[in-house]
């Protein structure tokens, strides 16, 4: 059986054809991406399902042309790394960022000028000077006093992670001006 036939029954709607995949390239996948990537039994599986329904989602959407045996696995592998190295980079983001402590900005600001008003106004200008979205993003937080989430909802972003990431190095840039 070709693969552009395997391909042709998926878009049919042939879940058969999903399913030979799926045999067909499992134990390889798991045994490939276990042994080069190094992770777990669990995350192998989690992301080869992934993979799959990533798979499968791009050839109902048509999102790829006729592709030759090698390219359906190959296809299935660089999901799966991808998938993995995007998992990584989150979680080290995220333990990363559990150890910035925000109000670090503040204090740096106070043993240079000990008068509030003086204090703040120099965020402000520094803040300012900084441009869209951290300007927006770092008002929005420190003077009108809402959460990441409430960020999120009224930028567009598509969570709070995503404003607390920038918000993260807007703080940096400003830190590197004073």
């Amino acid at each position: 059986m070709s693969v552009n036939s395997l391909i042709l029954r998926l878009r049919n709607g042939d879940r058969t054809a999903l399913e030979d995949i799926y045999k067909k390239y499992r134990a390889s996948f798991l045994k490939w991406i276990t042994y080069t990537h190094k992770c777990t039994d669990d995350e192998a599986v989690d992301i080869f399902q992934y993979s799959i329904l990533s798979f499968y989602e791009n050839v109902l959407e048509e999102s790829f042309e006729e592709m030759n045996e090698a390219g359906i696995k190959t296809y299935l592998y660089s999901i799966g790394k991808n998938k993995l190295l995007a998992d990584t980079r989150k979680n080290s983001k995220i333990s990363y960022q559990e150890e910035i402590d925000e109000d670090e900005l503040f204090e740096a600001l106070e043993e240079e000028n000990p008068e509030k008003e003086v204090r703040l106004n120099k965020i402000k200008k520094l803040v300012s000077e900084l441009g869209e979205p951290c300007s927006e993003i770092l008002r929005l937080f420190y003077f009108n006093n809402l959460s990441n989430d409430e960020i999120a909802e009224v930028m567009r972003y598509k969570n709070g992670n995503t404003v607390k990431n920038l918000k993260y190095k807007c703080i940096q840039r400003i830190k590197n001006q004073l």
